[in-house]
């Protein structure tokens, strides 16, 4: 791949991955949006569909991995390195939902600040920026 189309692909994606963002009240069910955007540790926990909005953030889980999948496919271009991270992928989304899915149930119970920190990993492309570092030095290491 020539490598001004490579970083336009790349631009491309990052858009995406910020549209999804932008328009997120438009394109997930996701209650707790407005709730942590104000004054969420004196106001009323929601009453809300769980199974919708656990489905919404795993739907919006999987889009951001996707697109983070195919950026980290374009910079490193090594299948395993792609591999490894869709199961790092896979096993968080796993751990995180199961831990939002109980801060939820118990409406917070334990504290604000893990199940906010949780439903961010869910929600925002954070291992992306994680990985593309951690590869890096991990190809780096291995070229030595």
């Amino acid at each position: 791949m020539k490598f001004k189309s490579k970083y336009l692909l790349i631009f491309l994606l990052i858009i995406i991955l910020a549209s999804i963002r932008f328009f997120e009240d438009k394109l997930f069910y996701d209650p707790l949006l407005n709730f942590f955007k104000h004054d969420f540790i004196n106001a009323l926990f929601p009453e809300f569909n769980l199974h919708h909005h656990l489905w919404s953030i795993s739907l919006r889980f999987w889009f951001n991995s996707l697109v983070s999948l195919a950026i980290l496919y374009l910079i490193f271009q090594k299948k395993p390195l792609i591999k490894i991270a869709f199961l790092m992928y896979a096993i968080i989304f796993l751990i995180c939902l199961s831990l939002y899915y109980y801060f939820i149930i118990t409406e917070f119970q334990w504290g604000f600040t893990a199940g906010f920190y949780i439903r961010r990993i869910l929600i925002q492309p954070v291992l992306l920026l994680l990985l593309i570092p951690a590869f890096w030095y991990t190809e780096k290491e291995l070229k030595q």
